[in-house]
């Protein structure tokens, strides 16, 4: 990718709204790297304006939990229809790309889509999600995330840059103070699947304005969610690689992302 100097005294637009849509177990301080980067890009001038929001679901981050499905994609509908904008673009990752989709077969996502790595059809063969499914299951992972066997086990596992500091502290607390974890997983199956089909077939344009990010060092999911994905709906989504990318770009390689990110959005 060419890079790209913005001057300083060029006069600018208005930001560019990015609504991000974060995964199972998600908090905002999983974005602070990637505000840092952006604003010392922005003062350096190395980047279009570009504005990151995000979507703060019900039952994360010690919030108090939906009861229903719908009730959870309803606040998030609510919120993500809030911070739009008509340029905005909406960037789901891991989970947040399923419900991204849940909401746009409710025609409550419209405009572009970026799915970064999004937890798809690939639920239904996975074992971790069939396991998280077992009734007590969900507590047990979020006791484990509290202890520093296992935060250093999923590090050196999924991590592929270096995390340090306050944000691995805050990445972990993510977890351990999401009291919606276990049900999301409870939520997004099969029944949830088949309803999305059904919303999709009734409305193929729904299918429309979506494309796919993926790293290609990502050790948490591989592209091949996406060939079970693509055929129970009847689509063929542009896929987009990043050769040195894991899973959590916009923690360890948030200039990267950001400069990814306002690239495409902006279209500089």
């Amino acid at each position: 990718m060419a890079k790209v100097r913005f001057e300083r005294s060029t006069t600018w637009a208005a930001a560019t709204r990015v609504v991000f849509l974060g995964g199972n177990g998600h908090c905002t301080g999983r974005l602070n790297p990637a505000r840092s980067a952006l604003a010392r890009m922005l003062g350096a001038g190395k980047c279009a304006p570009l504005e990151i929001r995000e979507v703060e679901y019900p039952g994360f981050e010690g919030r108090a939990p939906a009861a229903t499905l719908e009730d959870f994609l309803a606040e998030a509908g609510r919120q993500t229809a809030q911070l739009a904008t008509p340029s905005t673009v909406l960037y789901g990752t891991g989970a947040g790309g399923l419900i991204l989709l849940a909401l746009r077969a409710r025609d409550a996502a419209p405009g572009r889509i970026i799915l970064q790595a999004p937890v798809l059809w690939g639920l239904e063969a996975r074992r971790f999600p069939l396991w998280m499914r077992v009734p007590a299951a969900g507590a047990m992972v979020r006791a484990a995330m509290r202890t520093s066997p296992v935060r250093w086990w999923f590090s050196g596992k999924y991590f592929t840059g270096r995390v340090h500091g306050e944000v691995k502290r805050e990445f972990f607390r993510g977890y351990a103070r999401c009291r919606g974890f276990a049900r999301l997983f409870s939520w997004l199956a099969t029944p949830f699947l088949r309803d999305l089909e059904a919303r999709f077939r009734e409305k193929p344009s729904r299918l429309e304005d979506i494309e796919i990010w993926w790293g290609g060092k990502d050790r948490v999911l591989t592209t091949e969610e996406l060939a079970p994905t693509e055929a129970a709906l009847g689509v063929k989504w542009p896929l987009r690689d990043f050769p040195s990318w894991g899973h959590y770009p916009m923690i360890e390689a948030p200039e990267e992302w950001i400069a990814a990110v306002a690239a495409e959005v902006t279209g500089t």
